[in-house]
């Protein structure tokens, strides 16, 4: 990341409001998933405008004042992203986002999707200011964690899992990724080496899984700082349902 992008105070600005949504998540609070959503979707709505305003150098007007507006835009300067991700993004806000901020202070969203809609902001605000925005987050969440230990909830770290009883090659994969943080397939498949694990992936089957099925690539994600493959929190969920899998 260049010292800009570090720096930078509307970057720092999306980050603590995404830190601010993982710390309430820490918390026994109620609903603390709904209030969640609702600061993920401000820092989203946040990067758009400071992407546009920053990145691209649009001068924002009050039409920019209209959600619909502003990611219209912000979605005819990122072409690259597909379709399905601003599909999910204009379903979160308006099927689920809007109905628990306007409609109804009991009711929440489940881990699942939360977790899906958190991926989906992370990955367009990457894309946006090209720098791994979940890094940042958990970086500036252990160094939180690290300066205030006792007011600071627990943030939810999984136990990796071992590979006895894994009989799917992608939870196989989601274990190798988060024990070993591979730089590519050899690293992985030296991992399921020493696991005693007959698994061996070529080069295409494990691009084809981190970064290509849309069934399986959105547990993943790659830091280009640290040139490694790391989880995504959609990824950190599923690891968690392995581990609980193992041990029944």
């Amino acid at each position: 990341m260049t010292e800009e992008k570090r720096t930078s105070p509307w970057i720092a600005g999306i980050v603590e409001t995404l830190v601010g949504a993982r710390v309430i998540l820490g918390t026994s609070i109620p609903h603390r998933n709904r209030l969640a959503v609702i600061l993920m979707d401000t820092a989203f709505e946040t990067a758009c405008r400071a992407y546009l305003k920053h990145r691209k150098k649009i001068a924002l007007t009050d039409a920019h004042r209209s959600r619909e507006t502003l990611v219209k835009v912000v979605r005819g300067n990122l072409k690259e992203i597909d379709e399905a991700v601003w599909d999910s993004i204009n379903y979160y806000y308006e099927e689920i986002r809007n109905d628990l901020y306007h409609e109804s202070a009991g009711k929440t969203i489940t881990d699942a999707s939360l977790l899906d809609y958190q991926d989906t902001i992370e990955f367009v605000i990457s894309r946006a200011f090209e720098v791994s925005i979940a890094t940042v987050v958990t970086t500036e969440l252990e160094k939180l964690k690290t300066s205030d230990p006792h007011n600071v909830p627990d943030l939810g770290t999984v136990a990796t899992p071992g590979l006895r009883g894994v009989s799917d090659r992608v939870d196989k994969v989601i274990v190798g990724v988060a024990t070993v943080k591979p730089q590519n397939v050899n690293a992985l498949n030296e991992f399921f080496k020493q696991e005693g694990d007959s698994l061996r992936l070529r080069s295409s089957e494990f691009t084809n899984i981190v970064a290509r099925n849309s069934g399986s690539k959105r547990f993943f994600y790659y830091s280009k700082e640290q040139k490694v493959w790391g989880l995504s929190s959609a990824g950190r969920f599923k690891l968690s349902q392995i581990g609980s899998t193992e041990e029944t």
